[in-house]
């Protein structure tokens, strides 16, 4: 870890509410205690845990979670979010894909992005980050635009 956390305030303690598989870009974290966070800055990091403990901590407008069990932290920023489920099978994403969600929104890819995995009707969260939105499902996230 390439900062003194003895310096940053801790001001929250929760878990991950799912899998955890690390860091990568864009990713969104759903704690335990129903709050929302979003990944700032790209930073790859893969680790697995189920549910892992999370600490938040701030320094003036910076916050950073770090996941107990891994030497590393990522910057990140509080949001809101909603969840859902993708309608029918989920085959991931490969440029302009359509995710109908069962609350009847409909979303549209809105990054070029080809990410190839299969699931079942799977939860999906969008959380709204300046103005953009980004879609999570199964620990991996694609930036997404509102058609319906």
């Amino acid at each position: 870890m390439d900062i003194d956390i003895s310096k940053w305030t801790l001001i929250k303690t929760s878990q991950i509410d799912d899998d955890f598989e690390g860091f990568d870009d864009e990713m969104t974290f759903k704690l335990s205690d129903g709050s929302y966070y979003y990944q700032k800055n790209y930073k790859y990091s893969y680790h697995y845990a189920y549910r892992p403990t999370v600490h938040i901590y701030s320094q003036g407008y910076s916050k950073v979670m770090v996941v107990e069990g891994i030497d590393d932290y990522v910057e990140v920023e509080e949001t809101t979010g909603i969840e859902s489920r993708i309608v029918n099978d989920f085959k991931g994403w490969s440029g302009d894909t359509i995710f109908e969600l069962q609350n009847g929104q409909i979303w549209k890819q809105d990054k070029y992005k080809y990410k190839y995995f299969y699931a079942h009707r799977p939860k999906a969260t969008i959380v709204k980050v300046g103005s953009k939105y980004v879609l999570t499902v199964k620990g991996k996230s694609i930036r997404v635009k509102k058609i319906k």
